[in-house]
């Protein structure tokens, strides 16, 4: 009975129970070794190697059906290294045997392992039918606290930033339910996200998003407005508000909402060229900044909850 009392109930935090290495005690320890970890950090090279090998590998025949043994899949790699810029010998095979696929395999790995952005090679993988199981890969990132995961980006499997759960779960709802809107900001998550972040792409889209979004209510007979045109508009208007009973006296929610559109339009510095002082292309953050307020400005014009009094 006292075991019973003394083991951990189910409502009792989940981070009380993990296991640690032994030394990793104070708070200031779990949030270092927490820590994600971009590229492919030195204890993850083996065995993220071992998977690449594994994913371009595919079993040959000799010609008498006397055997198998491991080969590369050409077709496959050339198609990747040509479109990673990765600079190959020629690993076409020159004879069907052991010793030739062995040949094959060691100067493609060799040529691999020297490229500068190595996830690409993973990515590339994923999302052209790599022989590699992909959720040991998901697990070996996972494990070796990386920053990247196995997502789905252009409806392909492929390596994702991590985010909270919950607030990729919220975003992934979102964009399903917000028609064209929810596209766009699908496509500027994804080039946020991805192996090879875009900002300027990204957030360009989330203001195409929030355009979608807004002007079927906005401005309705105007199609090609700008979010520009937009903000000027419910500026002029000045009745546009959220259902809320009470509001406070110095922020009224309809310009909550104008302020946070401002802001996504205002931050996008690097939209016309031809300006020599511009502070040149947005950064990750910026871009980060950009996709989290039109998630949320979307959810609240798809939602009909921005209305005009």
């Amino acid at each position: 009975m006292n075991e019973l009392r003394n083991a951990p109930s189910a409502a009792e935090d989940v981070d009380a129970l993990r296991w640690l290495p032994l030394g990793i005690d104070s708070e200031d320890e779990v949030a270092e070794y927490d820590a994600l970890h971009d590229g492919v950090p030195e204890w993850l090279v083996t065995p993220y190697w071992v998977w690449v090998q594994e994913s371009v590998t595919i079993i040959g025949r000799y010609q008498d059906g006397s055997g198998r043994f491991n080969m590369l899949d050409e077709p496959l790699t050339e198609a990747m290294c040509q479109t990673l810029g990765i600079r190959t010998p020629n690993l076409r095979r020159s004879e069907t045997s052991e010793y030739g696929g062995y040949q094959q395999l060691t100067l493609a790995m060799k040529a691999l392992r020297v490229h500068s952005r190595p996830l690409q090679i993973a990515d590339y993988l994923l999302a052209h039918g790599g022989h590699g199981a992909a959720d040991r890969l998901d697990e070996l990132l996972q494990r070796g606290r990386s920053l990247y995961q196995i997502g789905i980006r252009a409806g392909r499997p492929g390596l994702t930033r991590r985010v909270p759960l919950g607030v990729k779960e919220n975003a992934d709802a979102l964009f399903a339910s917000s028609g064209q809107a929810g596209i766009r900001l699908a496509k500027a998550w994804e080039a946020l996200y991805g192996v090879s972040p875009d900002s300027s792409k990204s957030y360009g889209l989330a203001i195409k998003a929030v355009e979608d979004a807004a002007i079927p209510l906005v401005s309705p007979a105007n199609s090609r407005a700008t979010l520009g045109t937009l903000i000027n508009q419910m500026r002029d208007q000045r009745n546009w508000s959220l259902p809320l009973l009470r509001e406070h006296d110095a922020v009224n929610s309809g310009d909550v909402v104008l302020n946070m559109m401002r802001l996504l339009w205002n931050g996008q510095h690097d939209r016309h060229g031809g300006q020599p002082f511009a502070p040149g292309d947005v950064t990750f953050e910026e871009a980060q900044v950009a996709v989290s307020l039109a998630v949320n400005i979307v959810q609240l014009f798809s939602a009909g909850l921005v209305q005009r009094r």
